[in-house]
């Protein structure tokens, strides 16, 4: 930002001429020197479902949306759910993400599961068997449908897809989750398996 900053202001102040490819190579620099290369999500293996949850909250108490996506091996969408919470913590977002991602798996009768979450709390509480005992019931009857669950965590930059839609979920009022059985038109991609993402570092 700094570097578009001082080029704008050599652009007015001084009538500078502007060199576009000089300007992006720096950009580049910037990104190499401030950036970690990352590859996309993984797909899951021949028979498991993908669900890439993630919870939103505008403040930390605040109004608060979840959301997941489902892919499959070939990386096709199954489908994604958004939803509203009410006021809540970030960490309850990203827990009712998971769970109501869960449900949503029941009843399509999916058995495979791989969940995909940016919330390193929240996968370390679920892989470790510390359910939150608000939502320790519903947990455990997924446990009971769905035989082979596992976790992975992903940083945000690869979880796009969730996060916007999440940030979605919390306009909308609580107990409110819409479902889609495809794509929905207002998210443009979803992460790819062999794209380059950049997670930017101070």
């Amino acid at each position: 930002m700094v570097e578009l900053w001082h080029t704008r202001n050599e652009k007015i102040y001084e009538n500078a001429e502007l060199n576009f490819e000089k300007f992006k190579q720096t950009i580049l620099s910037y990104t190499k020197a401030c950036g970690i290369r990352m590859k996309g999500p993984k797909l899951p293996r021949n028979g498991q479902v993908l669900i890439c949850c993630d919870g939103a909250s505008k403040g930390n108490l605040g109004n608060a949306g979840l959301d997941f996506v489902a892919r499959n091996e070939n990386g096709d969408c199954l489908g994604e759910s958004t939803g509203g919470l009410g006021v809540a913590t970030n960490f309850l977002a990203e827990v009712m993400a998971l769970v109501v991602a869960g449900e949503w798996e029941v009843k399509k009768k999916y058995v495979n599961v791989v969940f995909s979450l940016d919330s390193k709390v929240v996968l370390l509480a679920f892989s470790n068997g510390k359910i939150p005992w608000v939502v320790m019931n519903r947990w455990n009857n997924i446990r009971r449908h769905i035989p082979r669950i596992s976790f992975t965590h992903s940083y945000r930059e690869i979880n796009f897809s969730a996060d916007n839609m999440a940030k979605k979920g919390v306009l909308l009022a609580r107990g409110i989750v819409v479902y889609y059985d495809d794509k929905p038109y207002f998210l443009n991609k979803l992460e790819c398996e062999d794209g380059i993402y950049f997670r930017f570092c101070s």
